[in-house]
């Protein structure tokens, strides 16, 4: 049983980190003035 369950947390920790880089990438592309637009 606790194996199993590791498991399943593996997974859905692995799930929240895909989702939270999909998240960025999006707020990435919406917002490029964060990164593009900075004084030199």
């Amino acid at each position: 049983m606790d194996i199993s369950k590791e498991g399943a947390n593996k997974q859905v920790i692995s799930s929240q980190a895909d989702s939270l880089i999909k998240i960025s990438r999006i707020w990435a592309d919406f917002f490029p003035a964060n990164t593009s637009n900075q004084p030199i």
